[in-house]
């Protein structure tokens, strides 16, 4: 149950606040800290994604 559909992003090589904020929810739906900050935890998550998240996308 992932509590909501995220919004779908183009790739434009741009880490803007839409990207931030993106990344800030996947790390909590993996128990990660939400700071937004890409490094190995992170890149192991984003590569093999959990397969369910509780916590709701934000609106």
């Amino acid at each position: 149950m992932w509590g909501g559909e995220p919004p779908k992003l183009t790739l434009d090589g741009v880490f803007d606040s839409v990207m931030l904020k993106k990344i800030q929810w996947i790390q909590g739906c993996h128990g990660l800290p939400a700071n937004g900050i890409i490094e190995d935890r992170t890149w192991e998550v984003l590569y093999h994604p959990a397969l369910d998240c509780y916590n709701p996308y934000p609106a």
